[in-house]
């Protein structure tokens, strides 16, 4: 369709898919005029936008005109919004107006229920790439198994838990992890048509050193597990991350799952109550925290905020950062 509007935080699968459509419906020999690259931030260049998809392509096959950070459906502009409606009919049917921006369209702005109308229209195509959040376990269980999926490759049983261990939500290298287990497998099974099965040993011997991150010692410090999550913050540390900050993110995190759980504690039901006590935008995380704290004591929490809090104290004044770590979790244990 002419007009087409992607959003949401997997910038890699945005740029897949605007590759996908150039190699297309774009001529190779009219690629370097018939393909513009241009930023919403810029004003010139969202005029300049405006005109290219006015313009029929070059020679053969297609013109595909993508905006970043496309203004349009995110910030209101009236005069923006009058423009655009006013020239949309006109783009030949062979331009592409690709409208890009990590947001998702404003549904309050004239302009998104506009294009809303278009797209049931069939003029315009809406299309989102969302990465799940990083403490949203089941999301990212389904985004592994939909890639390996789209890559003809099954998971054995615990496989997936061992890949999101390694890579987190970060979809470049999972799509070349999993491309780089693909060839692996073919080769082992010494047929290009075999039926492929990633297995926990396959990952283990494939997949590169392990992802550490601050909701992965979250997890570990709720089941009580201090000897791995200090390992996990020594791993950390030693890939330079700053002691005051690491610690300051697992304050953070440790004071929201605090909340709820004297929430639920207390028979608070009022979702939107605790959403704005515990600061969380996402009220579907309040589910995902609940199940984590289920069996964990609301005096082991407070424990382990109060020592997070002194080892704060103990950094800010010059001592060794694992030292300080390991001196005031293991007592949790």
């Amino acid at each position: 369709m002419p007009i087409q509007i992607i959003w949401g935080n997997d910038i890699s699968a945005h740029n897949k898919y605007i590759h996908q459509i150039i190699d297309q419906k774009v001529s190779k020999v009219w690629k370097e005029i018939n393909v513009s690259n241009l930023n919403g931030d810029d004003e010139q260049q969202i005029n300049k936008a405006m005109e290219e998809i006015l313009t029929p392509p070059l020679g053969d096959g297609a013109r595909v005109v993508i905006l970043k950070n496309n203004p349009i459906f995110t910030i209101k502009n009236e005069d923006l919004r009058i423009k655009f409606e006013k020239l949309y009919r006109n783009i030949p049917s062979n331009t592409y107006f690709i409208l890009q921006n990590i947001k998702k369209p404003d549904s309050r702005l004239k302009s998104t229920k506009f294009i809303k109308k278009l797209i049931k229209e069939n003029i315009a195509l809406e299309k989102s790439f969302s990465l799940p959040d990083i403490w949203d376990y089941e999301g990212q269980r389904r985004y592994l198994e939909d890639a390996a999926k789209g890559m003809d490759i099954s998971l054995d049983k615990n496989t997936a838990e061992l890949i999101i261990d390694s890579v987190g939500n970060d979809s470049v290298k999972l799509i070349n992890e999993l491309a780089k287990a693909k060839i692996y497998l073919t080769a082992l099974a010494n047929d290009e048509n075999a039926k492929l099965c990633l297995k926990s040993n396959d990952v283990k011997k494939i997949f590169n050193d392990h992802q550490s991150n601050i909701f992965k010692i979250i997890d570990l410090l709720l089941e009580k597990n201090i000897k791995e999550s200090l390992i996990e913050i020594n791993y950390l540390l030693c890939k330079g991350e700053p002691a005051l900050r690491l610690n300051a993110g697992l304050i953070s995190q440790i004071r929201i799952h605090t909340i709820i759980k004297l929430s639920n504690n207390s028979r608070e039901e009022d979702v939107d109550k605790i959403c704005n006590l515990a600061n969380i935008t996402n009220p579907k995380r309040i589910f995902f925290i609940r199940k984590k704290i289920k069996n964990t004591s609301q005096e082991y929490l407070i424990n382990l905020m109060s020592n997070l809090l002194n080892i704060e104290s103990l950094l800010k004044k010059g001592n060794n950062p694992i030292n300080v770590f390991i001196e005031n979790l293991m007592n949790l244990s």
